[in-house]
């Protein structure tokens, strides 16, 4: 690059910087409301938006490969919210990706000197984004009408079995579960039709061909030939009585998700040693059952790359079972390869290249645009030619064996309704359900926990989840096309009241099918809030109540003992007439009845011995307060400040006068004394106060009598909280540490994603209220 070329791009990248990082700023506002207040900002901020969807557009078209023109990104909220309307942007970047690949590759083997790698060709792709959204649906066109009510469980396709070892009607019969027992809790599985084939996969032995090392076939020339298209009956038999003289054949589908919501397998790929097909499920779909006579044969090794799904794609659409399976996925994992891709095992075994942007295509359309007839082709035509070095490594490894047993218990897994899911865990691995979530019985649960919903929106979030479910049955639909999980948190999280404006204007992309709903959404949301909220109420309602109950019954216990207490004393006066159970001592002494009672027994080893009872109370409590008083340090005020202040003559109290006490030099009594002075030695005039021992009441008096002194000055005090020994280091200038955590600067607080109805809709929905009033 000329010195030229470098001025000019050496500014580019921070100028990028700075857009990337004002458009991320900005995406995080909410954009609607601002336009919504100020005219002006509206008409700046479209007028912005146009000028770059422009920019963009035109980069797409001097960056793609194709002939005809990209179809153009439209402005709008409506279009560009949608994943399918940025297919022309991940088109291109994927295509520039690939021959950045394609260039680094020519150029590493003209310096090493290796083969050359061999190239999908992109070609053209005259499938527009309209074209797919005008797709007629081909469920409508079935013989057999597509039934998502699970009124049974799944039934097998099938009507006879062809290689078989046990009989049709052998396994063509409900099986009902015997109950299983897993940490001791017995689980029951709901009723089921058994895998037709299973017996056969595990009794049937593999050809002894795969069982020996072989020179590897390469594939017929891949520019030079083509594939076979098959949507008729006559072309359906011809392959077959081909397939059946192979003794491998490769095998791959491809599916459609988002338009059904089951799935449909929209295109079948067969190739062996000559020849490939590309069968058009789509039309044959009630015909294929007579490929079981291929697929179930166990001499005819079927190879396939992942077909964890495609065994339940086969038998849930199509009625097929597969014997003598090889997984070309199971082999790279056990010959311990860096990617378990089939693409990479073309890219490495096959030295072809494939292009990512048909991984996720639409197959329903028809006729298929030779790009992706390539891209079909392509899955099946290398595959056996990888499968002989893949058996090659795995003889020499000694690791053969335990692909074929993975791969048989790849073949045994068994489609089954959602609504009758095994619950044990024995069944539970060899089956595939529409809606595998990991609680059954509220599915609901991983969508709360991967979007971190409240727990009090959890009636919500499972109205909105059956809402979904129902209509999507219906309608032949996936859940995702009806209602995504981020449209319907958003609506989860709205608050009452709840009306159509609320639903349409959720941050998130709404729907065709909720833009419809709205208004049957807005109630259900509403009535199920209230619902929520006096289920709530009635549960503290119920909770309040129970513990009202709970104290009822506890008052009536006690007065019920009280009851029998004051019956026993009654008709027991012989007993309890002064005796030792109401002594002082005692736990059951009641200071009603203690009163009334003067003395009390004291059973010794010499006999009975009466004692006194009020004397011999106040000489035990005489006693107790001393020993507390020597424990705690508790003194009267009156005798503490007579110890401070000693020399100083006091005056005597009007309570000495009253009573006629000694002179004026005689210290009073203190708290102690006074309290357990006789009764008619006490002043009831006279203040007795308790305080604690000399230690502390030093302390006390300090602080109480400091109230005469100076205020302090605090600003220029010593400050108290600073150890003075320390003191002659903090005017030293400390060292700077670069791995202190000072340095590092302040560090912002993590951001908590919120989901909110948004300022436009509160905006919106505040507006209207005025209008009203």
């Amino acid at each position: 690059m000329s010195t030229e070329e470098q001025d000019i791009f050496k500014d580019v990248l921070p100028k990028l910087m700075g857009t990337i990082r004002a458009a991320t700023a900005l995406g995080a506002q909410d954009v609607n409301f601002y336009k919504s207040v100020d005219s002006n900002i509206s008409q700046q901020i479209d007028k912005r938006g146009m000028n770059l969807l422009t920019i963009t557009n035109d980069l797409l078209r001097t960056a793609s490969s194709q002939s005809s023109p990209v179809d153009s990104v439209r402005f709008g909220q409506e279009n560009i919210s949608s994943e399918s309307s940025w297919n022309p942007v991940s088109n291109v970047i994927d295509s520039i990706f690939e021959k950045i690949d394609f260039n680094f590759d020519q150029l590493n083997k003209k310096q090493t000197g290796g083969e050359q790698k061999q190239y999908l060709e992109d070609g053209n792709n005259s499938i527009s984004n309209e074209q797919i959204q005008r797709i007629e649906k081909p469920q409508l066109k079935f013989k057999v009408p597509v039934d998502n009510s699970e009124q049974e469980p799944f039934r097998p396709k099938i009507t006879n079995k062809v290689n078989a070892l046990q009989p049709w009607e052998s396994v063509n019969k409900l099986t009902n579960p015997a109950p299983i027992y897993e940490e001791s809790v017995e689980i029951v599985d709901p009723p089921y039709y058994a895998h037709p084939y299973e017996f056969e996969i595990d009794s049937q032995p593999y050809p002894d061909s795969i069982l020996k090392k072989a020179e590897p076939i390469p594939p017929q020339d891949w520019s030079s030939t083509t594939a076979i298209w098959v949507d008729t009956v006559d072309g359906l038999n011809e392959m077959i009585e081909e397939l059946s003289k192979s003794s491998e054949i490769a095998v791959d589908l491809e599916h459609h998700d988002y338009r059904s919501y089951y799935g449909i397998v929209c295109l079948m790929q067969i190739s062996n040693r000559d020849k490939d097909w590309i069968i058009d499920t789509l039309v044959l779909r009630d015909d294929l059952t007579s490929l079981n006579k291929v697929f179930t044969d166990p001499n005819i090794v079927k190879v396939l790359h992942g077909a964890f799904m495609d065994i339940i794609w086969l038998q849930r659409d199509l009625g097929l079972y597969i014997v003598s399976l090889f997984d070309t996925y199971h082999a790279s994992r056990q010959l311990g390869f860096s990617k378990f891709s089939l693409q990479y095992l073309l890219d490495t075994f096959a030295h072809f290249r494939t292009s990512k942007k048909y991984q996720l295509a639409d197959w329903r359309i028809r006729p298929l645009p030779k790009p992706m007839l390539a891209y079909a082709r392509s899955d099946t035509h290398f595959l056996l030619y990888i499968f002989d070095q893949l058996r090659n490594k795995l003889i020499d490894s000694d690791k053969l064996a335990r692909v074929l047993f993975d791969s048989r218990q790849v073949a045994k897994r068994r489609f089954e309704y959602t609504k009758y899911r095994p619950l044990s865990t024995n069944l539970g691995s060899k089956v595939s359900c529409p809606v595998m979530a990991a609680n059954p019985s509220e599915p609901w649960g991983s969508i709360m926990y991967q979007y971190n919903v409240p727990s009090f929106k959890r009636a919500v979030v499972e109205q909105l989840y059956k809402w979904r479910d129902l209509v999507a049955r219906e309608a032949d639909e996936s859940v995702r096309y009806i209602m995504p999980n981020q449209l319907l948190v958003s609506l989860a999280t709205l608050e009452s009241p709840v009306d159509v404006g609320k639903v349409l204007n959720v941050p998130s992309y709404v729907s065709e099918h909720v833009r419809r709903n709205a208004r049957e959404l807005a109630e259900l949301i509403d009535r199920t809030l209230k619902e929520s909220e006096q289920n709530d109420w009635a549960l503290v309602d119920k909770w309040n109540n129970s513990s009202k109950a709970q104290v009822e019954e506890q008052n009536v216990d006690v007065r019920d003992v009280n009851g029998l207490l004051e019956t026993l004393l009654s008709n027991s006066s012989a007993l309890f007439d002064g005796g030792p159970l109401l002594s002082d001592r005692s736990s059951l002494a009641i200071p009603e009845v203690r009163e009334t009672r003067n003395y009390t027994y004291e059973f010794t080893s010499q006999g009975i011995k009466k004692h006194d009872f009020g004397k011999e109370s106040i000489t035990l409590k005489h006693k107790l307060w001393q020993k507390l008083c020597e424990v705690d340090g508790i003194r009267s005020i009156a005798e503490e400040e007579l110890e401070s202040e000693s020399g100083e003559e006091h005056e005597p109290s009007e309570a000495t006068e009253s009573t006629g006490a000694s002179s004026s030099n005689e210290r009073p009594k203190s708290g102690q004394k006074v309290l357990f002075s006789k009764d008619e030695d006490i002043n009831p005039d006279e203040l007795i106060a308790l305080r604690k021992t000399n230690k502390n009441s030093k302390r006390n008096s300090n602080q109480l009598v400091q109230y005469n002194e100076p205020s302090v000055d605090y600003a220029n005090a010593d400050k108290i909280l600073i150890d003075p020994k320390k003191s002659d280091k903090r005017n030293k200038k400390r060292s700077f540490d670069p791995y202190s955590r000072d340095s590092a600067g302040p560090k912002p607080a993590k951001r908590k994603k919120v989901i909110t109805g948004g300022k436009t809709s509160t905006y919106k929905l505040k507006q209207s209220r005025l209008k009203n009033k």
